[in-house]
C-alpha cells in the first residue's frame, strides 16, 4: 500500500474491518456448536451438490464457502438449494454493507422511536400504556407524566406486556404484568412486587396485550405469534425475503426461536409450509398443543403484512436491511411488534422454506459483496442497495 493510499485508509476503516472479522469469527463459532454440527451431518452433500455450490460462489464471490451452512439449512426441511447464503456472509458482510448508517441503526432499534415512524406511516403497533425513554416517563400520547400518574395508568389497565426498548433481543427482559401485581415507579424505574424487583429501567415500554387474528390463534393462542419479514433495498426497490411465522408452544408466551419456539414457512397467499422446525431441528407437522396441521392451514391478511413492511422500510431508507416482527390483530390489520436492525436472522427463512433467502438474485448479491469488499469501508456508502457503478 502506498503512502497516499494508506492516508485514505482511515482509522474508521480499520475499525470497520476489525468489526467485520470479529463478526465472522462469531458466526463460525456458532456453527461449530456440536448440536449444529450434528444437524449438518444428517445432510451430507453429494459431489454434484458440492460442485453447484463451488461454481456459484467461485464465479460470483471469488472464493469457496464451507458447506456446513448449506448442510444445516437443508437438514431442517430436507430441501437443498445451492444458493443458500451462509451466515458468515450475511451479518458480517451483507448487513454491514447495507446498514452503514450506524446512527439510524441505533435509533431504529429503539422500540420507543420506531413507534413514531409507524404512526407516521399509518402502521399499527400495540397500544402503549406507559413508556420510558432515556429516563423520561410518557403516556400513550407522548405526554410527559409523573411516577404517580404512571402507576395510576397501570392500575387502570388489564394485563399488560413489558419489554425493554434498547439493547434487548430474543425476548430477554419481557414479561406479562397482571392487575394483581403490585407495581410502583420511581423517576425512571418500574418496580414489581413486595420484593422490589426492578423489571424496567431507563428505556422500556408497557403495552396492552395484542389479541391475534383467529387464523393465527388457531395455531396456538398462548403467545403472540409473529411473522419475521426481512426487507432490503436493492437497486431502487424494496425486496422481501421468504416470510416465516414464529409460534410458541407448551404454555410459553414467547414465540422466539431462541426461547424454544418453532417457526414455519408462510407463503404470500398465507398458506403455511408442511413442517415447523426449531433452531436445533425438532420437527412438527402439527402443533403439539393444538394439533393443527400446518400444511392444511392458511393465515389471512398476510399480503397486508408485506405491504406494511414495505411502507415502514420506505419511511427509513437510510437503512438497507431491516428485520420486522409483525402480527395480525382481530380486525385483520397488521401490527408491528418491533424492528431489528442488526444481527439479522437469514437462517430463519432458509431453514423454514428450504430455499435461498435471495432466490434468483443470489448471484448478483454475491457479486455485490465481492465488489464492496474491494472498496475501502468509507467508500462503500455510495453503493448501498446493490449498486456497483
Amino acid at each position: 500500500m502506498t503512502l497516499k493510499n494508506s492516508i485514505k485508509y482511515t482509522g474508521s476503516d480499520l475499525l470497520a474491518d476489525l468489526i467485520m472479522e470479529r463478526k465472522k469469527r462469531r458466526e463460525i463459532r456458532a456453527f461449530r456448536d456440536p448440536r449444529r454440527v450434528a444437524i449438518a451431518r444428517r445432510f451430507p452433500l453429494s459431489p454434484q451438490q458440492k460442485k453447484q455450490v463451488d461454481e456459484l460462489f467461485m464465479a460470483n464471490y471469488g472464493r469457496k464457502v464451507d458447506y456446513v451452512w448449506h448442510q444445516n439449512y437443508a437438514a431442517h426441511t430436507g430441501h437443498f438449494d445451492y444458493r443458500f447464503i451462509p451466515g458468515v456472509l450475511y451479518i458480517p458482510e451483507f448487513e454491514a454493507f447495507e446498514n452503514q448508517n450506524k446512527s439510524f441503526v441505533k435509533a431504529c432499534s429503539d422500540k420507543n422511536f420506531i413507534s413514531l415512524v409507524a404512526r407516521s406511516t399509518g402502521v399499527k403497533m400495540p397500544e402503549t400504556v406507559v413508556s420510558c425513554t432515556n429516563g423520561l416517563l410518557k403516556d400513550c400520547e407522548n405526554h410527559v407524566i409523573t411516577p404517580c400518574m404512571a402507576e395510576e395508568l397501570l392500575r387502570g389497565a388489564g394485563p399488560v406486556f413489558l419489554k425493554p426498548t434498547v439493547g434487548s433481543n430474543s425476548g430477554r427482559g419481557c414479561r406479562i404484568i397482571t392487575p394483581e401485581d403490585s407495581v410502583r415507579f420511581t423517576r425512571d424505574t418500574l418496580i414489581l412486587g413486595s420484593k422490589d424487583e426492578v423489571v424496567g429501567k431507563t428505556d422500556f415500554v408497557v403495552q396492552e396485550l395484542v389479541k391475534c387474528h383467529d387464523s393465527i390463534q388457531a395455531i396456538y393462542a398462548g403467545s403472540v405469534n409473529t411473522f419475521r419479514v426481512i426487507t432490503y433495498l436493492w437497486k431502487g426497490a424494496i425486496e422481501v425475503m421468504p416470510v416465516i411465522i414464529r409460534i410458541g408452544q407448551g404454555g410459553n408466551f414467547l414465540d422466539n426461536a431462541h426461547q424454544g419456539g418453532m417457526f414455519c414457512a408462510v407463503h404470500d397467499d398465507g398458506t403455511m409450509g408442511s413442517v415447523a422446525v426449531t433452531e436445533f431441528n425438532d420437527r412438527f407437522y402439527e402443533h403439539p398443543d393444538t394439533h393443527l396441521s400446518f400444511a392444511a392451514h392458511r393465515i389471512e391478511h398476510v399480503e397486508d403484512v408485506l405491504d406494511a413492511a414495505r411502507r415502514m422500510h420506505a419511511a427509513i431508507p437510510q437503512l438497507g436491511v431491516v428485520n420486522w416482527d409483525f402480527t395480525i390483530d382481530t380486525m385483520g390489520d397488521p401490527v408491528l411488534i418491533e424492528a431489528n436492525c442488526k444481527n439479522g436472522s437469514v437462517w430463519l427463512p432458509q431453514m423454514a422454506h428450504g430455499t435461498a433467502a435471495f432466490g434468483e438474485k443470489t448471484a448478483e448479491v454475491l457479486r455485490w459483496l465481492r465488489f464492496m469488499k474491494r472498496l475501502r469501508p468509507h467508500e462503500r456508502v455510495s453503493y448501498v442497495g446493490g449498486y456497483m457503478e
